[in-house]
């Protein structure tokens, strides 16, 4: 009698998908009931480690838009398309990649002075005035510095991609092509839903209560706008945007992929704790933030897998 080889069983397909929803709907859970002693009890705003993530966490969804404006960039070179076509596709791609590049140095360049005005007066270090109520004023190094930051960061990120996309073929420049369009819904759709939530929730941060915490507020309660925007947490979310990356990496470099998706994951994970600890934010406030970039993120690749290149996602 022959002896047949078992077959392994297949993960049911959305196995981690479940695990993920129950994990954030647990949070969710445990920050309606427990947001209050939670941050009370880990909130400090001296915090280096929430610091250092609060002034230098944002880059990633300028570092995509980067990306995907480059991506386009090469992309547009290899059509056949008419000398003025792609001259403007050239150009608007640099002007885009440029333009990021200017507003993460300048959001960096903004904390960095916030927190260097809070050590010259004796504040907290990470005292920041997140919901833009005031502005410090600027040192006169601000300007140089961010002409010149911004210069060296746009002539590096140009070289990296020219370096990484010159020799794609033309079947990789296509998918990537997918894939730039796509991020650069992604990010935007991720930014638009967390601030029109920011706006319409109108939670004061863990910073903003007064001394005993009398003008707190669930998350599962809807102020309107007010000027406080805690929940969600903007942070986390451009945190987790980070997600995108791996859909950058070539499906052929499996350990690649994997790695870089770790990474997203480790540093969304960082980026929202020090939220919490710096007291910018409740549990739950970074609990949704986080989950808006992971589901959008999630959405865009299960279309780029299985409706644009017929590769199901597993």
């Amino acid at each position: 009698m022959a002896l047949t080889q078992s077959q392994p069983t297949p993960k049911p397909r959305f196995q981690i998908e479940k695990i993920v929803l129950g994990i954030v709907v647990l949070l969710l859970i445990i920050g309606a009931i427990f947001d209050k002693p939670i941050s009370r009890t880990l909130m400090d705003q001296n915090s280096i480690f929430g610091t250092v993530f609060q002034n230098y966490s944002l880059i990633f969804p300028s570092i995509i838009i980067f990306m995907a404006a480059q991506v386009l960039f090469y992309r547009i070179q290899k059509l056949e398309s008419n000398a003025i076509g792609k001259f403007s596709v050239m150009f608007l791609t640099s002007v885009a990649a440029i333009y990021e590049t200017w507003q993460a140095v300048k959001t960096a360049l903004f904390y960095t002075i916030a927190s260097l005005n809070n050590i010259k007066h004796k504040a907290p270090i990470g005292a920041a005035n997140n919901d833009g109520g005031g502005k410090a004023v600027s040192p006169t190094w601000y300007l140089p510095t961010l002409i010149i930051l911004t210069l060296i960061l746009v002539i590096i990120g140009f070289a990296l991609c020219h370096k990484w996309l010159v020799a794609k073929d033309e079947a990789e420049m296509q998918r990537l092509t997918y894939v730039a369009l796509a991020a650069i819904v992604a990010v935007f759709a991720a930014d638009t839903i967390v601030n029109s939530m920011k706006a319409l929730w109108g939670r004061m941060r863990p910073y903003e209560m007064n001394q005993g915490w009398t003008n707190f507020t669930s998350w599962l309660q809807i102020n309107g706008e007010n000027g406080h925007k805690s929940f969600p947490s903007g942070h986390s979310q451009e945190g987790w945007i980070a997600l995108l990356l791996p859909l950058f990496v070539s499906p052929k470099l499996g350990n690649k992929r994997r790695n870089t998706f770790i990474f997203a994951v480790v540093f969304g994970s960082l980026v929202a704790i020090s939220r919490l600890r710096l007291g910018a934010h409740f549990l739950s406030d970074v609990t949704m933030g986080s989950f808006i970039s992971i589901v959008v993120i999630y959405a865009v690749a299960r279309l780029l897998n299985e409706k644009l290149m017929g590769d199901p996602l597993h």
